[in-house]
C-alpha cells in the first residue's frame, strides 16, 4: 500500500502543480472582480459585480449600474470559465518546468523523423525574396484554403526573419505618430488565423503611415499557430521599421509543448529539426515596446527586482534563454539568474488593482501580481512626463480590452486579439494609438459563437474534469466534516472546493450533474453519492488526461511507446533531486509495482490502471 501511495505521489505531482494554485486562492489573497460592458463602446455604461473576500482590505467600491439579468449570467459564466482557465494554466506551468527539466537531465532523443511524403504534401510556395506582393498572395491562401505552406518556404520565412530579428534590440522603439499616422497594439492570437486576418483587414497593412506592434503568445492553444507565425514573421521581414514582435509566454520551447503547438508543427510537417528553428526564432524576439512619450508595450508585466531599468533589459542575452520562466534549478542558484527572471517577470505578470507592493504570488505559476504604485513608479522612471501608459496584453478580458486607472494619470490597458478564446466567449480587440489624442482608441470584433449555453456546457465539462482529478483530495476533506451519515452542508462543500480547488463555486450550478439521491431533502450532500455521479458525467478522467500522456511521453525518452526501467529511473533521480530524503522514490520497487505484466517495459495502459485503482 505504501508503493501506491508513493506512485500516487510521483505521477499526480507530476500532473499537479497545485501548490502555487492554491497559495494565491487563500481567501486574503483573491480579489476577485466580474465586469461586463453594457455594449462595445467604452463610452457606454458599465456593469460590475465586485467580489471582495479579504475582511480586512479597505477598498473603495463603486456604486454601478445594475446589469441586465441577461448580460449578468453570461458575465458569471465568463467568470468561472476565466477562472478554470486559469487553474489550467497553473498545472500547465508546472507540468511545462517538469517537461523542461527532463529534458536538461537527459540527451533528448527525437520522438519522431522526418518522412519524405509527408514532406512532399501540397503547400503553398514563394519565391524566395519576400515582397509585399508575396505576403500578401500568403494571407489570401490562408483565407481562402486554410492550406499549410511548403516546409521550404517556411524554412524561408524563418531564416529570413531570425536574420531581422537577430539584429533588433531587446526594445523596439517606435515613433510617437504624427498627424495622418498610427500605431495598432495586438495582443494574444493564439494561433487564431482568422482573428489576424480580421485585424489585417480592419486596421490595414503596416506602411510608413502605420507601425503595428504584435504583443506576443502567437501560437498554442489555437489550430494555426504555424500559418499566424508565418504571416506575422514575413510581415516583419517585409517591413521590419513598421511592425514590431514582442515575446510572450507562449513562445517558449517547454510552454508549446505542453499547450499544442509543437504536436501541431509535428501533425503538419513531422519535423523536429523545423521546430528547433522556430524555438531558435522565438528566443530572437525583442521583450517589450516604447511607443515615445506614450506608451510602454510588454506582453505581461515589471521586472519585480527593485533597481531594474530599461539598461538592464537591454543588456539580456535574449537569445540564449529558450524558456521564459525559471525552473526550480534557477531559483535553487540564489542570485544567479537575474535575466530569466525579469524575462520571466515581463511575459508572465498580472496587474492587480488592489495590490499594493510588487511581491504578491501569481496564480499563473510564473510570474508576480503588481499594483499602481508599481506602475507608476515604472514609467517615472522612463523620463517622460507624458509617459502614462503601461499596454500588456496576456490575460483574457471578455471585452477584448480593459483599462485599470492607477491614479494621477497613469493607467494600464491589457488587450488580448483572440476573440472566444480556448472554446470561451470573449469580444477580441486591438488598440490604436493617434496623434493628438490622451487615449488610445479601441476596436473590438468577434470571429467566431459560441453564445453563453455553449460557454456553460464548456464550463461544466471542465469543472468535472477537475473535480474528478482531485477527488481523492476532496473526499479526505470531506470525510473529515461529515456526520455520521456521510452528509456535509453545502457551506462545507463550497469551502473545501474554494480552499483546495481555488474555484469559488456554487453548488447550485451543478445540479444538472448530479442525482436526487446526492442532496437530502434538507438540503445536505451525501459527497459519496456525488462522486458516483460524476463517473457518468464529462471526460474519461486519467485514461485522457492530457499531463499523463505529457508526462509519460517524456519518460518514454526514445520515443517507442513503452517507458523500461532504465527511462523509469531517470524520471525518479529527477524528482528525488528535489525532495528531502525522507520522501524519496524507490524507482526500482515502483517499477515493479508498475510492471503488471512483468515485461521489464511500461506502457501507458498500465500507468492509467494503477491510477485509476488509487
Amino acid at each position: 500500500e505504501s508503493y501506491f501511495e508513493a506512485m500516487r505521489r510521483l505521477v499526480v505531482s507530476l500532473g499537479r502543480g497545485c501548490a502555487a494554485a492554491r497559495a494565491a486562492s487563500h481567501p486574503h489573497e483573491r480579489l476577485l472582480t466580474r465586469v461586463r460592458r453594457a455594449s462595445t463602446s467604452a463610452k457606454d455604461s458599465v456593469a460590475a459585480h465586485i467580489a471582495a473576500s479579504s475582511a480586512d482590505a479597505d477598498i473603495d467600491t463603486r456604486q454601478l449600474s445594475k446589469p441586465s439579468e441577461a448580460a449578468a449570467g453570461e458575465s458569471s459564466e465568463f467568470g468561472m470559465w476565466k477562472e478554470l482557465d486559469n487553474r489550467d494554466e497553473s498545472e500547465k506551468v508546472r507540468l511545462a518546468a517538469f517537461l523542461a527539466e527532463f529534458a536538461q537531465m537527459a540527451d533528448a532523443r527525437r520522438k519522431m523523423v522526418e518522412s519524405p511524403s509527408v514532406l512532399k504534401k501540397a503547400g503553398l510556395s514563394l519565391n524566395p525574396h519576400l515582397d509585399p506582393t508575396a505576403v500578401r498572395r500568403l494571407i489570401e491562401h490562408f483565407r481562402s484554403t486554410r492550406g499549410i505552406v511548403s516546409i521550404k518556404t517556411l524554412h524561408n520565412i524563418l531564416h529570413q526573419a531570425h536574420v531581422v530579428l537577430g539584429s533588433s534590440p531587446n526594445i523596439s522603439f517606435v515613433s510617437n505618430p504624427k498627424p495622418g499616422h498610427k500605431v495598432t497594439v495586438v495582443g494574444d492570437l493564439h494561433g487564431d488565423l482568422d482573428d489576424l486576418i480580421k485585424i489585417l483587414d480592419t486596421v490595414g497593412i503596416p506602411s510608413s503611415e502605420h507601425s503595428i506592434i504584435f504583443n506576443g503568445d502567437f501560437v498554442d492553444r489555437g489550430q494555426h499557430g504555424v500559418e499566424v507565425l508565418a504571416v506575422l514573421l514575413a510581415l516583419k521581414v517585409v517591413w521590419p521599421s513598421y511592425v514590431h514582435l514582442n515575446r510572450g509566454n507562449h513562445e517558449d520551447s517547454s510552454i508549446c509543448r505542453a499547450y499544442g503547438f509543437y504536436d501541431e508543427v509535428m501533425a503538419k510537417y513531422s519535423s523536429p529539426g523545423l521546430y528547433d528553428v522556430i524555438v531558435d526564432v522565438f528566443a530572437s524576439l525583442p521583450l517589450c515596446a516604447i511607443i515615445r512619450d506614450r506608451a510602454f508595450v510588454v506582453h505581461g508585466g515589471l521586472p519585480s527586482m527593485e533597481g531594474t531599468t530599461l539598461h538592464h533589459i537591454g543588456a539580456i542575452a535574449r537569445r540564449t534563454h529558450l524558456q521564459t520562466f525559471c525552473t526550480w534549478t534557477d531559483r535553487g542558484k540564489a542570485g544567479s539568474n537575474t535575466s530569466r527572471q525579469v524575462i520571466e517577470d515581463m511575459m508572465w505578470s498580472d496587474p492587480d488593482p488592489y495590490v499594493r507592493d510588487a511581491n504578491k504570488t501569481s496564480s499563473r505559476g510564473a510570474g508576480y501580481r503588481y499594483g499602481p504604485e508599481t506602475v507608476i513608479r515604472w514609467l517615472r522612471s522612463l523620463g517622460s512626463d507624458t509617459m502614462k501608459t503601461l499596454v500588456r496584453s496576456h490575460e483574457c478580458v471578455e471585452n477584448g480590452y480593459d483599462v485599470i486607472d492607477c491614479g494621477d494619470g497613469y493607467k494600464v490597458w491589457t488587450v488580448f486579439s483572440a476573440s472566444n478564446y480556448a472554446g470561451g466567449w470573449n469580444q477580441g480587440a486591438v488598440l490604436v494609438f493617434e496623434h493628438g489624442t490622451d487615449e488610445p482608441k479601441t476596436i473590438t470584433y468577434e470571429t467566431s459563437f459560441s453564445g453563453a449555453e455553449g460557454l456553460r456546457i464548456k464550463k461544466n465539462k471542465k469543472i468535472v474534469q477537475v473535480i474528478r482529478k482531485y477527488q481523492p483530495v476532496l473526499e479526505k476533506e470531506f470525510s473529515k466534516m461529515a456526520d455520521e451519515k456521510g452528509l456535509i452542508s453545502v457551506k462545507q462543500w463550497e469551502d473545501v472546493i474554494h480552499t483546495e480547488l481555488g474555484l469559488s463555486l456554487s453548488f447550485s450550478s451543478l445540479k444538472g450533474l448530479m442525482s436526487e439521491a446526492a442532496v437530502t431533502p434538507r438540503g445536505f450532500i451525501d459527497f459519496k453519492t456525488f462522486f458516483k455521479d460524476l463517473k457518468t458525467k464529462g471526460s474519461k478522467g486519467h485514461k485522457h488526461s492530457q499531463a499523463l500522456s505529457a508526462i509519460f511521453g517524456i519518460l518514454d525518452e526514445n520515443g517507442d511507446g513503452v517507458v523500461t526501467y532504465e527511462e523509469f529511473k531517470k524520471g525518479c533521480e529527477l524528482l528525488n533531486h528535489r525532495l528531502p530524503d525522507s520522501q524519496q522514490f524507490d524507482a526500482k520497487n515502483l517499477f515493479r509495482i508498475l510492471d503488471k505484466d512483468d515485461s521489464g517495459m511500461l506502457g501507458l495502459s498500465e500507468l492509467n490502471e494503477v491510477l485509476s485503482s488509487l
